[in-house]
C-alpha cells in the first residue's frame, strides 16, 4: 500500500470546533481576582523596624442610651451611661448637662496631659427604643463639650437579618 491510498481525515472541521470552544470559554470565564478582595490601606510611614513603637491610644467617650419597655409600657426617659457609669436624673435637661460636663472633664484631662483635643472622639450608641431626639441631644452635648469628632451607632432597621437572628435565638 502506498501513502497515497491511505485515507486522510479532514482537520479543518476539528480545528474550527476547537477554536469555537476556546472562544466560548474565554468569553464565559469569570476572573476571580476581584472577588472576596478586602481593601486594606496600610500605613506607608511605618513598616518593619528594629525598635518597638508604642501605639498611642486615643481617648474615646462612649455614651450608651437605652430605654426599656415592659409590655406596652415604655420608660419615660432614656438611661445614659458614660464610661460605664450611669448619669442623669429624672430631669432630662439635667441629664444632658451632666453628659456635657462629663465629656468636658475627660477632654480637659486629655488636654492637661499635652494631648490634642482633636484626638478625643465621641460615640453615641443608642438602642432602637431611644427616640431620635435623645440621640441628637447626646450628640449636641458632646459638641457643646468641645469634641470635634462625634459619631453615633444606630440600631439596625426592623426586619433586618440581625433581628431575625435574635428572634431565632429567643433574644429580645
Amino acid at each position: 500500500m502506498d501513502d497515497e491510498e491511505l485515507p486522510k481525515p479532514d482537520m479543518t472541521p476539528m480545528i474550527d470546533v476547537v477554536f469555537q470552544l476556546l472562544i466560548f470559554f474565554l468569553v464565559t470565564m469569570k476572573f476571580k481576582t476581584l472577588d472576596m478582595k478586602i481593601e486594606a490601606f496600610l500605613p506607608k510611614d511605618r513598616g518593619l523596624a528594629a525598635t518597638i513603637t508604642k501605639l498611642e491610644e486615643k481617648p474615646k467617650i462612649v455614651a450608651v442610651l437605652k430605654r426599656k419597655s415592659s409590655g406596652n409600657v415604655l420608660e419615660k426617659s432614656s438611661r445614659v451611661r458614660v464610661q460605664n457609669q450611669t448619669i442623669g436624673t429624672s430631669d432630662k435637661a439635667d441629664t444632658w448637662r451632666l453628659l456635657t460636663s462629663k465629656a468636658k472633664e475627660i477632654l480637659d484631662r486629655h488636654i492637661a496631659n499635652d494631648g490634642d483635643p482633636a484626638d478625643v472622639k465621641g460615640e453615641v450608641d443608642a438602642s432602637s427604643l431611644v427616640p431620635t431626639g435623645d440621640v441628637v441631644r447626646a450628640v449636641d452635648a458632646f459638641i457643646a463639650a468641645g469634641l470635634q469628632d462625634v459619631t453615633f451607632i444606630g440600631a439596625p432597621p426592623p426586619g433586618s437579618s440581625l433581628d431575625k437572628i435574635k428572634e431565632a435565638a429567643g433574644v429580645r
